[in-house]
């Protein structure tokens, strides 16, 4: 469908059905340039179905143009044959397609007939069902995370064969705003037209956060590993994850309700459960203890990387928080697990220092305004053990409450515990990485929790004191 020709700045815009009005689950493709400031769409259609063509203009331009539709007949491939050339779509509702011209690609991780390719942009986070029911051939579907057209096995979240009579029909969990990658074919080498339907139906049960830390007081009773990560045989995992373990007696890991959201950390969060089961928006339980692995939480976005954590040293990191309902306090904490031992419970008593893995200790924050705000800590001094592991697990917590000693005072793996009614609203994210040990001329000197012209001072006369 092309405006290619015509006399003003085009717009256009193409619907399956002929209803009015057009709505945005009926769109197909809308373009504004593509031959100078004229506009143009390819996409499949099926013999005698009707589509509704929108024309107009970018802003208020107007003028005189000219339409060519042109169809290039039952003999030739779709335009979605190949995954490089997957289509661009949000929710549909009853979306033509015909795979009778098509070809196979892909690795055939569910499929291996002629297939098509979509790539699907979330409209929530939640639930997304996409359909192929109301198709008149046996068809099959598979969804996979991303948009890449590689390592299909791998990413694969659901594959369908027969699900409403002969026709395939995918249920997974996505998050909002991420691709995800849809192929479309049928069984063994059946082709024909068919109907696609995408529609995201919202959060789960539980809008609640937990961090994905490892944690060997867990629900199935399987001992984790906190260096190296999944390790068979490394050093114990103590740190408080799970929210209920089914005891009274140990650690609770940090919930925040969120029953409205307030504040969070990063640009998402996933809600869940539990840390170890149940629901989870992001498809996946932060932790898996069956298995030991941990860090499966799909938005701890809110660090902002590289962190530089030099021997001894005064440090300081940057993290984002964004502010849904603006007029609330909230607090920040950050537990780092200095000696690697496992749990965020201790002081290290250094020549340096006495350096508590308590990092930052409720650092108050008020007054922010809706949307994303980038912060940095209070100054904290960090440490490193001469051998053993360079990554670290550390926690960062944003919370309506400041921390006051957590929920299993003299337990192991009390550090970064939550309160035992939980927290109303904030986030938890857990982080295992490799810090820059590196030391930076940036550094709170004079200790005072500040690194600003101060330091530079404090730094001079000390240098004066004991270099000359």
């Amino acid at each position: 469908v092309s405006l290619c020709g015509s006399q003003f700045d085009t717009m256009l815009a193409v619907y399956s059905g002929s209803a009015c009005p057009a709505t945005s689950a009926r769109l197909l493709g809308c373009n504004d340039d593509s031959c100078s400031y004229q506009s143009e769409l390819t996409l499949p259609v099926i013999a005698g179905q009707k589509y509704l063509v929108e024309v107009g203009s970018y802003g208020s331009d107007k003028g005189s143009g000219v339409l060519t539709i042109t169809n290039t007949g039952s003999g030739t491939a779709p335009v979605n044959d190949d995954c490089r050339d997957a289509l661009q779509i949000g929710d549909v509702s009853n979306l033509s397609f015909d795979t009778t011209n098509a070809t196979f690609d892909g690795t055939g991780a569910c499929m291996n007939g002629p297939n098509i390719w979509y790539v699907y942009t979330a409209s929530c986070t939640g639930d997304v069902t996409v359909s192929l029911c109301g198709s008149l051939f046996d068809t099959m579907l598979a969804v996979y995370s991303g948009s890449t057209c590689s390592a299909f096995n791998s990413r694969l979240l659901g594959c369908n064969d027969d699900s409403c009579s002969y026709q395939s029909e995918v249920t997974f969990a996505a998050v909002s705003g991420r691709k995800y990658t849809i192929e479309v074919g049928g069984y063994d080498s059946d082709t024909g037209q068919g109907v696609l339907t995408i529609t995201c139906g919202g959060g789960v049960s539980n809008p609640s956060d937990l961090g994905d830390a490892p944690d060997s007081t867990n629900n199935v009773g399987s001992v984790m590993t906190a260096y190296p990560m999944g390790g068979a045989l490394g050093v114990r995992a103590n740190y408080p994850t799970v929210y209920d373990d089914g005891t009274n007696y140990r650690p609770r890991g940090p919930i925040h309700r969120n029953e409205q959201k307030v504040a969070y950390l990063g640009e998402c969060i996933t809600g869940e459960d539990e840390a170890d089961n149940g629901p989870d928006e992001d498809g996946v339980n932060n932790i898996n203890p069956a298995s030991n692995t941990p860090n499966e939480d799909g938005c701890d976005d809110g660090v902002i990387f590289p962190v530089s954590m030099p021997q001894c040293r005064w440090t300081t990191f940057n993290y984002k928080v964004r502010v849904v309902q603006p007029g609330n306090d909230f607090w920040i904490n950050v537990w780092c697990d200095w000696n690697r031992d496992g749990d965020w419970d201790d002081t290290i008593d250094d020549a340096c220092s006495s350096i508590p893995e308590w990092a930052v200790q409720n650092k108050y924050i008020y007054g922010l305004s809706t949307g994303v705000h980038e912060m940095t800590t209070p100054a904290f001094m960090s440490w490193h053990p001469k051998s053993g592991t360079n990554q670290i697990w550390m926690r960062i917590t944003l919370s309506d409450q400041p921390w006051t000693g957590g929920s299993g005072t003299g337990l192991v793996g009390n550090g970064g515990s939550g309160p035992s009614d939980g927290y109303e609203y904030g986030e938890t994210e857990d982080y295992y990485f490799t810090p820059d040990t590196t030391a930076s001329v940036c550094e709170d000197f004079n200790g005072d929790g500040v690194i600003d012209e101060d330091d530079l001072s404090t730094f001079v006369n000390d240098w004066l004191a004991n270099c000359q």
